[in-house]
């Protein structure tokens, strides 16, 4: 792996997973053993070891460098001969001068597979030499080292869900009837809840408008009533159209709006410039006759729906 992959930070931290001290060291970079391996640790679930080369690995591009390596030990059952475990790997070196480690990592590709055929991942040039037997650099301090390891295995999901959005949904239609309108002044209306995409709705109908509308408009929101209740919380995205239909006549057209948001929160979604109130209180429009009946309907026309698989 070419240096300009690898990416060196310092923390002060230590590694969480596991650390290896060493004692004199020189003994250990004089003998004729090309590689060192650590005992085992576990992160993850799986059983680990750190191999190091103290002179390098030369078919890695080691020469004059220290060479460190993460490996997955032998110990690990594994039933199926086509086993993989993903991983993301920090490998470390302790500055004893600063106090702090250096932290090495794969620049391009921080996750690497472990397999059959490839056990082991790291760094050919870990570090130099040069910088590594320097003692003011705090690597090499009385000719003791101390190297560390951050495991974190990615293990495939227990659960799935499937997303779909449905045109035209079932009992996508609701009614709102309001009777004696004119007598509830500024009383918040609230319909029953009501069931669409198996999830549960409810109109909001605000005489005297709300936000923006305020005075103005009659305010008319759509409320995903279940969404505190259901557990795990799941949001829905839906298309739908208010609806004040012209009481006087299915033919001549009433106010509508359609909108579209994405429920993610016990949090209503209101309508902006539905129906002025000159125009709803003007019997000659239509919205309310003379029996003081207000109609809100809502529409659905897409609503998403999560399953399990």
């Amino acid at each position: 792996m070419g240096d300009n992959a690898i990416l060196r930070e310092k923390r002060s931290l230590p590694p969480a997973d596991y650390s290896l001290k060493i004692e004199s060291f020189k003994l250990l970079s004089k003998s004729t053993v090309e590689s060192f391996e650590s005992g085992v640790f576990k992160s993850g679930g799986y059983n680990w070891k750190l191999v190091f080369y103290p002179n390098g690995k030369k078919n890695d591009g080691g020469k004059d460098h220290l060479s460190l390596y993460l490996k997955i030990d032998d110990s690990n059952p594994h039933p199926d001969g086509t086993w993989n475990v993903n991983v993301y790997y920090k490998l470390f070196v302790y500055d004893q001068v600063s106090n702090q480690y250096l932290v090495v990592q794969d620049a391009k590709a921080p996750m690497r597979r472990f397999d059959r055929r490839k056990t082991d991942w790291g760094f050919g040039k870990f570090l130099d030499l040069a910088t590594f037997n320097e003692p003011s650099n705090g690597y090499l301090v009385d000719d003791t080292c101390a190297f560390g390891a951050e495991v974190y295995v990615v293990k495939p999901t227990d659960s799935e869900e499937i997303l779909s959005l449905v045109s035209d949904p079932a009992d996508g239609n609701y009614r709102f009837n309001i009777p004696a309108f004119g007598s509830v002044g500024d009383t918040v209306q609230r319909s029953s809840e009501f069931t669409v995409g198996e999830r549960n709705w409810q109109l909001v109908v605000y005489p005297a408008g709300s936000g923006a509308d305020r005075g103005n408009f009659l305010t008319v929101s759509l409320k995903l009533a279940d969404y505190q209740t259901v557990s795990p919380k799941k949001p829905v995205y839906a298309e739908f159209k208010f609806k004040i239909p012209n009481q006087y006549s299915r033919n001549r057209a009433g106010a509508e709006q359609t909108v579209k948001h994405f429920f993610n929160s016990a949090a209503e979604k209101e309508s902006s410039n539905l129906l002025s109130r000159n125009d709803l209180y003007d019997t000659t429009k239509g919205y309310l006759p003379s029996s003081e009946t207000l109609i809100v309907e809502v529409q659905f026309l897409v609503v998403s729906m999560i399953n399990a698989n």
